[in-house]
């Protein structure tokens, strides 16, 4: 009798042996992981060419006793001179505008014709009022095609109000 519970229970020693080796060697059970939810659309920065505003230059200079105030690209095209006490917008009749580069012909029938022809240097709008978002080239020509003024410049943008 004794030797049958000997047996017994090392047959019960083996068996559970024989399970902790299965239940130690079994892989274990995938562990679901939460679905990553789809990333925030992050609202679209606008684009500076599509920016309403006016674009103002880092060097002042005067033609004909009208100094060059700057100019703007949206909603309209026009550039700006100052006399004294006053402002003067010129429509700007050829505006060429993309994401990289415009181009501006304005005709006034006092100083002549205004072209400017620009290239942004930030492609979306800047928070910063004191950086150059455009660096453009400035011609002025009287109504014989003579240049009065040509120059390259840097500008800063102000937001339209």
């Amino acid at each position: 009798m004794r030797r049958k519970g000997l047996l017994l229970f090392l047959a019960l020693v083996l068996v559970a042996a024989i399970l902790a080796v299965l239940w130690l060697l079994a892989p274990a059970p995938p562990v679901a992981e939460k679905p990553v939810p789809p990333p925030v659309a992050k609202p679209r920065t606008p684009l500076q060419a599509d920016a309403e505003g006016h674009y103002t230059p880092g060097y002042a200079f005067t033609v004909s006793r009208r100094r060059f105030t700057g100019f703007t690209l949206r909603p309209e095209a026009f550039v700006t001179f100052g006399q004294t006490g006053s402002e003067e917008q010129v429509a700007c009749m050829q505006a060429g505008i993309s994401a990289t580069a415009f181009h501006l012909r304005c005709d006034d029938p006092q100083l002549g014709t205004v072209t400017i022809d620009g290239r942004f240097l930030t492609r979306f709008v800047t928070t910063r009022l004191d950086a150059p978002v455009v660096s453009a080239v400035v011609t002025v020509r009287d109504g014989a095609g003579e240049v009065l003024y040509k120059a390259q410049d840097s500008f800063e943008w102000r937001p339209g109000n």
